[in-house]
Formats: C-alpha cells, sequence, structure tokens
C-alpha cells in the first residue's frame, strides 16, 4: 500500500521561529534461514519529502515498527554553528494513542561535524490505534522551529 499526503500550501511549518528522499527498506529474514531462501518483508516507511509530501509505503501495524525518512530541507531555519560544526538538530516528537511523549533523532552529526538525515526506527506496541507524530528543530541560540501539520500533527492510523 502507498499513499501520499499533500498539503493545502507549499509551508507544511508551523511553529514560533518562522534532502533527498531515503529510499529505506528495513529487511527482515526468517530465523535460521539461508538470506537466499528467506523472504524479505519490509518495515513500513514513512517519508516527509523537502517539496512537502508526505509517503506512505507499507501498512503501520501493531506489535511491528514503522521507520520514519524526514529531509531536514523541511525545517530550514534553527541552523547555528559552533566552534566549525553544526550546533542544531531534528527529532522526530511521537505518540501513541495520546500516550506519552517519544522522540528519536532524524539527523545526526558526522565525522565533519555536519548534520545529516538519518532513518528513525519507531516502536509500534501490541495495542496501538494511532501513531501521532511532528518534528522540532532546535539549536544552540534557542531557536526552535516545527512542523507539525499547522499545529494539528501527523497521523496515522495502525493496522491491529
Amino acid at each position: 500500500m502507498r499513499y501520499t499526503l499533500r498539503p493545502n500550501t507549499r509551508s507544511g511549518r508551523f511553529g514560533a521561529a518562522a534532502g533527498t528522499a531515503l529510499g529505506l527498506a528495513v529487511a527482515l529474514l526468517a530465523p535460521g534461514a539461508p538470506a537466499s531462501a528467506a523472504p524479505a518483508t519490509t518495515a513500513p516507511l514513512i517519508q516527509f519529502a523537502p517539496d512537502w509530501t508526505t509517503t506512505v509505503e507499507g501498512v503501520i501495524t501493531a506489535n511491528g515498527t514503522v521507520v520514519v525518512d524526514y529531509d531536514p530541507a523541511r525545517l530550514p531555519t534553527c541552523r547555528a554553528r559552533y566552534a566549525g560544526g553544526d550546533a542544531w538538530s531534528i527529532n522526530v516528537e511521537y505518540r501513541i494513542d495520546g500516550g506519552p511523549l517519544q522522540r528519536q533523532p532524524v539527523t545526526q552529526l558526522n565525522s565533519d561535524r555536519r548534520q545529516v538525515k538519518v532513518p528513525a526506527s519507531l516502536p509500534v506496541p501490541a495495542e496501538a490505534r494511532e501513531l501521532e507524530l511532528w518534528f522540532v528543530s532546535g539549536d544552540r541560540t534557542g531557536c526552535r522551529e516545527y512542523d507539525s501539520q499547522y499545529g494539528a500533527n501527523y497521523r496515522f492510523p495502525v493496522a491491529g
């Protein structure tokens, strides 16, 4: 299953401070089976592209994981530098069924001290019915910027 969400305007940002799609597939092999004989399954993937489209590949299921691929170009404002390196980061903040807030990074410093995007693998509990997420960029100066679908957050159904 694949579907794409498109915002009404090009700027899907929401916040006080007002890169490239990653073809990521997480292959799972059957325990004990040789790699050539194992059928590959793929974790569902949610991609947030720089053109403000959101694409879901696969079905988000309870008791599984979902991979989030976020392009940092969507939150370009908070980009402080310090001592020759990037002093900012972007996190996905999420909750399941309105529960407690959780977060994971969608950027990390590389060996050149530059922020690069990284996929976030979010666990989906067995009882889950809805995944709600948004993105927060921040830097050492206190700048904050949000990608939250104008404060409504991105919401995805979870299949039982």
